[in-house]
């Protein structure tokens, strides 16, 4: 088989990790696979970059000098203690080295001149990966296989240049990404790409945006015709809910991508959207795999899933900490454009939308966002909308949690939603507001944050989703 597996921030966050990356890698290696491996950042690395560019922009160069030291230290550290053959730890320290000098000077000259860029931004945050490959290589080479770093752009990823969240030409990047890697593979040659980084067609660094590392792998995946993308977590694959709160939760062995879009969507954080989105598209089955046990098969995604007799529900999430806006007004009323020009104002503002509600009667539209980004929503749309004839009030409401029921099982099925509603009456747990998409794959709904953890409980019980 010929499989993409992925390797997230926890999962390479030291040298121990690391190490037990590579001996993952190794064992599917000697099943004769054809294995290409994509890495995230060491664990916290790309939020220390973000923060130190930032603080570069306003002219702290003391701290540019401290910041490469520490992140050096950092990667230097992981190393030594995964790579055990002097010479392999000479050249994957001399290209660590190299990297964080091109960082400093970097740094350095945004600190000179006082600006950050978005272009600027982008080659500043995906140094985490660049330095986190070359390492991986050093252990993957230290476990007796041969292996060759490369970059997004290297591998053959082409995007736009939309910086901070660029979109692959996936016609240019299947063409790119099989010259650059099917050769290696037949070699016997475990590449090792750097997440969340691609290069625009003039070879300018880009980054793929929120959930970047995934997004590679389904990219890269789609690219060279994988049989499967592997996602490797501390976890045993997609849970019916989250096991922190239902102690039941189980795994689920089979799931569609739009059922996993969904979960993804509403608080699931195992796979983003995107990658799935990309993944579902190109028809590449995705795979959760569990780090703590690699022989157990995990969660397999696939396009279509066969509904079983009474499977109506697959899985209970929430997302904990979410506003309530709503937009008001009589004169809303038969005012269409009003709600596209709601949305376009948080566009602009890079606020998510998790959740939207409207009223029969037209008088109100509620929004759900996440609670960080609440007020700063409520200011724009003030700023945008009040002192026009259609809009009264825009207020803000926190405190909130949305549980959102999900399963393919619900299409067409009726008494779902009674079923939902009923569970939440009987546990007393008021309801505040209503979405449910015209595809019928979930019910959402915003509860008060001190009732979700019972909402979510109840809902699971009551599905018999433990079971």
């Amino acid at each position: 088989m010929k499989i993409v597996m992925k390797f997230g921030g926890v999962s390479v966050a030291d040298g121990d990790k690391m190490r037990r990356v590579g001996t993952i890698v190794r064992k599917f290696h000697r099943d004769n696979h054809k294995l290409i491996i994509v890495t995230s950042a060491m664990q916290s690395v790309t939020d220390s970059l973000t923060d130190m560019a930032r603080r570069a922009s306003k002219g702290e160069k003391k701290a540019v000098h401290d910041f490469i030291d520490a992140i050096h230290s950092k990667h230097k550290k992981a190393a030594e203690s995964a790579i055990m053959a002097e010479q392999i730890l000479g050249r994957t320290m001399a290209v660590v080295d190299s990297r964080c000098d091109e960082l400093k000077n970097i740094l350095l000259g945004i600190a000179h001149i006082g600006e950050l860029t978005p272009r600027s931004r982008d080659y500043v945050l995906g140094y985490g990966e660049k330095l986190s490959a070359p390492v991986l290589q050093g252990v993957i080479e230290d476990l007796g296989m041969k292996s060759k770093a490369l970059t997004g752009g290297e591998a053959g990823i082409v995007t736009d240049d939309r910086f901070g969240d660029a979109t692959p030409l996936m016609n240019v990047t299947a063409h790119q990404a099989r010259q650059s890697l099917d050769h290696l593979l037949d070699e016997g040659i475990v590449p090792v790409i750097s997440g969340f980084i691609a290069s625009t067609q003039e070879g300018v660094q880009t980054t793929l945006g929120r959930g970047g590392s995934d997004h590679t792998a389904s990219i890269i995946g789609a690219a060279v015709k994988a049989d499967e993308v592997w996602v490797w977590k501390d976890v045993e694959g997609l849970m019916t809910a989250n096991p922190r709160i239902v102690k039941s939760a189980r795994m689920i062995d089979t799931i569609s991508f739009a059922e996993a879009m969904e979960l993804a969507h509403f608080g699931a954080e195992v796979i983003h959207p995107k990658a799935l989105e990309c993944a579902a598209k190109y028809q590449l089955p995705f795979r959760i795999k569990s780090l703590k046990d690699p022989e157990s098969a995990g969660t397999i995604i696939v396009n279509e899933v066969k509904v079983k007799a009474g499977d109506v529900v697959k899985a209970i999430t929430n997302i904990a900490d979410v506003s309530l806006i709503t937009v008001s007004g009589a004169s809303m009323v038969g005012t269409p454009r009003l709600a596209a020009k709601v949305l376009q104002i948080l566009t602009d503002e890079d606020v998510d939308v998790l959740m939207i509600s409207q009223s029969s009667s037209e008088e109100s539209i509620t929004l759900a966002i996440p609670k960080t980004s609440g007020h700063k929503a409520q200011n724009a749309l003030e700023l945008s909308l009040l002192g026009s004839k259609q809009v009264r009030e825009v207020t803000i409401e926190d405190g909130l949690s949305i549980v959102a029921v999900v399963g393919a099982g619900m299409r067409g099925t009726p008494g779902v939603a009674a079923r939902v509603f009923t569970t939440m009456a009987r546990n007393s747990i008021n309801i505040r507001a209503i979405a449910q998409g015209s595809s019928e794959l979930n019910i959402s709904f915003i509860v008060n944050k001190a009732d979700a953890k019972k909402a979510v409980e109840a809902l699971h019980s009551d599905f018999k989703l433990g079971e």
